[in-house]
């Protein structure tokens, strides 16, 4: 099992204790869906939490926003503060490592985590004239989280009180106006983000992921849509 494989373990068996029960059908993940939302103010498709709690599902990867909403659910800002924080350990093999040994699996890890976070850091700082520039893919996915979670739950506000004749025509009109919004309010947010950390990147890469950021709210609307028409 993976180190990411663990912690979604974890997440899962911390979300059931708060849920105060096992989750493993479409109507427990239905329960979980009301029970979020009213946490987080984020609501999503049961079918998001499929991939995490009912067994048939599991060979679909969760999306990104998902562990994100369930890390809130819990109380945690994102889902990479959920797998740095202290009391939360990878779950899985717990039992089968022996405690002498656990200190070196975790030294290991952490070791091939820095291995592979050096490789990214290397990467990303060939394509920036400022070495400081390359803590910003941090910022960077912490503003893609945040639209995503925000697309999603605009829609889904718009499909609460719609009915699905009515929706489909509804969404296209929010989703012109959205496309003119995530033009400007996404390079906006990056920027902003960016100032906030003290980290200088050029116009262009803020413009390329801002782009990369829209062009992801899109799909998400288009994809509601066909829902609707399937």
């Amino acid at each position: 099992m993976t180190t990411q494989e663990q912690y979604i373990a974890r997440l899962k068996e911390f979300v059931e204790a708060k849920f105060g029960q096992r989750i493993t059908t479409i109507e427990d993940c239905d329960a979980l869906s009301e029970a979020v939302g009213e946490a987080t103010n984020i609501k999503l498709d049961s079918r998001a939490f499929m991939p995490i709690f009912v067994h048939d599902s599991r060979a679909i990867a969760p999306r990104p926003v998902t562990l994100s909403t369930l890390a809130r659910y819990l109380g945690y800002n994102s889902w990479s503060e959920f797998c740095t924080s202290s009391d939360v350990m990878p779950a899985a093999d717990a039992d089968i490592i022996p405690v002498t040994r656990r200190w070196g699996v975790i030294i290991l890890t952490i070791l091939a985590l820095g291995v592979v976070v050096g490789a990214i850091i290397f990467l990303v700082s060939v394509l920036r004239t400022d070495r400081e520039d390359t803590r910003y893919q941090s910022v960077v996915d912490g503003v893609e989280e945040y639209w995503m979670a925000r697309t999603y739950e605009e829609c889904n506000a718009i499909r609460a009180y719609q009915s699905d004749s009515t929706y489909l025509d509804t969404l296209d009109a929010f989703a012109a106006e959205y496309e003119s919004m995530l033009a400007t309010d996404v390079v906006r947010d990056l920027r902003d983000a960016l100032d906030r950390d003290d980290i200088t990147v050029d116009e262009n890469v803020i413009s390329a992921y801002a782009d990369s950021i829209s062009h992801r709210c899109r799909s998400m609307c288009r994809a509601l849509q066909e829902e609707i028409v399937r």
